[in-house]
């Protein structure tokens, strides 16, 4: 499955996306048909979330202002998801002839090297760092996306261009802490991560006990992650991370807890990846009854994954 990633698409009114206009003010169907449509995405019917957005970004009369920009973000997500890369490389050359975002460099360049387009996109990845050299984000996205290309080095390049960012602010501590661990500069990114955190930045402790954790240090890493835990603000994304290690070291039992933890949020974009992970924990404890069940939900959601209805084939014989 392609990774799921945050598309921007802004248009002007001449070239707005098939949206008549777009403003600033209040709707509450226009609220309504976004919600909809995040909880297509999250269902996998990314063709009806696409619909969704297209009727909420309708109900917008005016100029393009940050909730229009919010929902154009969904709605190119949908479409890029729902396999329809054009339409999606379409709507990103139409958000960059609108204001020329950083962001939006980066994602299109993304995209392009996902379309084997290279020399395109790392075109776009200059021109994202040239446009907003202080974002720390968009040096990890690059990073993320060449490594996902074979280009690893490369990427790392960008990382260590990142570190040269001016500022101690605990926002800097931590993200260059996270660059370190990218870097596998474990100790340099504890250093940074333990500055973060210390000045009450929570997630600070779970980038930390990540570092902890790659550095040998077993029990510090489970003491920050529990703290982070604690904290109430971990998303369904960190959760999913943390089953996987779980996963990883054999542990499917505490894999699970991070699972459902995940899945029993209120907001779940990765609800498909929770539940296949899931099925494959329940699977390797051996409680193939549990697995049974949690496919037969799968399946309701996502019938058309091919894989999946093989592996309920095979569960049935268990």
């Amino acid at each position: 499955m392609k990774r799921q990633r945050i598309w921007a698409a802004v248009l002007a009114a001449s070239l707005i996306l098939s949206c008549s206009a777009c403003g600033k003010k209040e709707n509450k169907e226009q609220d309504a048909y976004r919600q909809y449509g995040i909880t297509c995405m999250e269902a996998g019917n990314y063709e009806e979330a696409e619909k969704a957005f297209q009727n909420a970004l309708d109900q917008s009369i005016g100029k393009v202002g940050e909730k229009e920009l919010d929902i154009c973000f969904y709605k190119a997500k949908a479409q890029y998801l729902g396999g329809d890369e054009k339409a999606a490389l379409e709507t990103y050359d139409s958000i960059i002839k609108y204001n020329k975002d950083a962001r939006a460099y980066y994602l299109r360049g993304d995209l392009y090297l996902d379309m084997g387009e290279e020399k395109k996109g790392l075109s776009d990845f200059k021109e994202a760092i040239h446009r907003d050299g202080k974002n720390y984000e968009i040096y990890i996205g690059i990073y993320q996306s060449l490594s996902r290309h074979d280009r690893k080095e490369e990427g790392q390049k960008y990382l260590s261009q990142a570190l040269e960012i001016k500022g101690d602010k605990p926002a800097d501590e931590l993200y260059k802490g996270r660059i370190c661990y990218l870097l596998g500069e474990y100790k340099d990114a504890v250093t940074y991560l333990t500055k973060a955190k210390e000045n009450k930045l929570e997630i600070a402790a779970y980038y930390l006990g990540c570092a902890y954790e790659a550095d040998g240090n077993d029990k510090k890493a489970k003491a920050c992650i529990k703290e982070y835990l604690d904290s109430g603000i971990a998303t369904s994304y960190e959760l999913y991370d943390l089953g996987m290690s779980e996963m990883e070291d054999g542990d499917y039992k505490e894999a699970l807890t991070y699972f459902e933890k995940g899945l029993s949020m209120e907001q779940v974009p990765n609800k498909q990846n929770l539940m296949k992970s899931s099925i494959s924990a329940y699977e390797y404890s051996g409680d193939f009854d549990s697995a049974k069940e949690m496919m037969k939900e799968y399946l309701k959601l996502y019938p058309s994954d091919e894989e999946a209805q093989h592996e309920s084939t095979f569960l049935e014989t268990r």
